[in-house]
Order: C-alpha cells, then sequence, then structure tokens
C-alpha cells in the first residue's frame, strides 16, 4: 500500500512539473514576442522623427539640396544633385527630388529612413513643396 501512494505522489508531482514547464514556455514566447514589438517600435519612432526632420529642413531651405547638404554635416548629396543621403545613429535617411525645381511648380521629393545593416525602410513619407513665382 506505501508503494501505490509513493507512486501516486511521483505522478502527481511530474504532472505539476509538465505543467509549470508548458506555463513558463508559453510567457516566455510571450516577453520574446513583447521585447521585439517594443525594439519595432524604438525603430519606427525614430525614423518617423528622422523623416520629420529632414522634411522640414527640405521645406525651409526651399528645396534647396546643396542648402540642406550644408545643414546636416555628414550628408551626401548624389552627382546628379537630386538626392540626399544622410546616416546617422544605424539609421540611413534618403530624400530623393522627383524634378528639378522651377519657379511656380510644385517640387515633390520622397524621404525614406532605414536602419543602416538593413535596406527595407522602416518609414516613408513624400513631400510636396510650391516653388513661387519671383515678380
Amino acid at each position: 500500500m506505501k508503494h501505490s501512494k509513493s507512486s501516486l505522489f511521483l505522478m502527481e508531482l511530474i504532472i505539476a512539473l509538465l505543467f509549470f514547464s508548458l506555463a513558463s514556455t508559453v510567457c516566455i514566447r510571450l516577453f520574446v514576442n513583447a521585447h521585439a514589438l517594443s525594439n519595432q517600435t524604438v525603430d519606427q519612432n525614430f525614423a518617423v522623427n528622422y523623416a520629420q526632420n529632414m522634411a522640414e529642413a527640405f521645406t525651409g531651405c526651399g528645396g534647396d539640396l546643396e542648402a540642406l547638404q550644408a545643414l546636416f554635416s555628414g550628408s551626401l548629396l548624389s552627382e546628379d544633385g537630386r538626392s540626399l543621403s544622410l546616416e546617422q545613429n544605424g539609421y540611413c535617411t534618403d530624400l530623393v527630388c522627383n524634378m528639378v525645381p522651377e519657379p511656380g511648380s510644385t517640387l515633390s521629393a520622397d524621404i525614406r529612413v532605414s536602419r543602416a545593416d538593413n535596406t527595407d525602410p522602416l518609414y516613408t513619407l513624400h513631400v510636396d513643396l510650391h516653388i513661387p513665382r519671383v515678380k
């Protein structure tokens, strides 16, 4: 009779350990997913801030990419003068103008922010700037 009570206790202990191991596995997966989501949110917040800063500077400079390059130290202007790249704090911000600015027209540009180690964009922003005619 003593043998059956000890085997019953052992079986109950094994079932309890199995239950706790399954519960801990689920909890660990939840914590890992929450951590990954938190990192993704931080990346997207940085990307939105960098894109907004570049868009504000672009409109403030009147669409002049050379003035924008002087404003952001370390930025690189392309040979054709239509795109500007800036890498800072592990993020790469690219601004590409879609046309050459002419007075009385609308200048549009696309800003794309990605991580420096990954080419997939975290955030993209389209900017339209009206170039007024000078009388």
